[in-house]
């Protein structure tokens, strides 16, 4: 279960203007990002959320990745509705709108939030990530919204989420009526400084 309590979090200075949850990567946890809320302004409120399930490895996971015996990656839904239940309901109970910050595993969470229930947010981030179009043939509602600010950041040199599979599945969602402004960067699997000078300049848009 996704606990508030397992969370960081910097309340703004002042009435708060706005607020940011970080959903962070495999195997990592809710510190990992954390870092980056110096750099956010000080009249936001920043949340970094904990994943729901430990990793006998170290780390949480928002679900678990398992390979078949031809190394094809499958990811099992029940627990992917599980944590976006979770967390649509944190979401429903914010008292501002979050925008949501995802990167990697936590990206592809926070763009699924996203196409499924836009309204409950201010706004999406998604970094190193891809948008996973695939969930939609489940439970989970499509509800894209072309209005609500969307960017996802791809690494060009990306070894882990690659854009050849980053880039495809962004179009794909677009065609069907997300509003995903895609923006790359040569990079590796992290958020280099030219890619965060560029996610600051789109946060203050809003």
């Amino acid at each position: 279960m996704i606990d508030l309590a397992h969370s960081c979090w910097r309340p703004a200075q002042g009435l708060a203007q706005k607020e940011l949850w970080f959903l962070h990567g495999y195997a990592s946890d809710e510190n990992d990002l954390f870092g980056l809320a110096r750099l956010i302004p000080i009249d936001w409120n920043v949340r970094s959320l904990r994943a729901p399930r430990p990793l006998p490895t170290g780390g949480y996971a928002w679900y678990d990745l398992h390979f078949d015996n031809q190394g094809v990656r499958q990811v099992g839904m029940d627990q992917v509705e599980e944590t976006v239940s979770e967390l649509r309901v944190l979401l429903e109970q914010a008292a501002l709108k979050p925008i949501l910050f995802g990167f990697s595993q936590g990206g592809i969470v926070a763009n699924a939030l996203a196409a499924s229930n836009p309204e409950l947010m201010s706004g999406c981030v998604a970094v190193a990530s891809y948008f996973p179009s695939d969930w939609f043939k489940g439970s989970l509602g499509w509800n894209a919204s072309e209005s609500l600010a969307h960017l996802a950041v791809v690494g060009d040199e990306d070894g882990v989420i690659p854009p050849s599979l980053s880039l495809p599945s962004y179009a794909k969602a677009n065609e069907l009526g997300a509003g995903i402004e895609v923006q790359r960067f040569m990079m590796g699997h992290g958020i280099a400084p030219d890619s965060w000078q560029a996610i600051s300049r789109w946060l203050l848009k809003l």
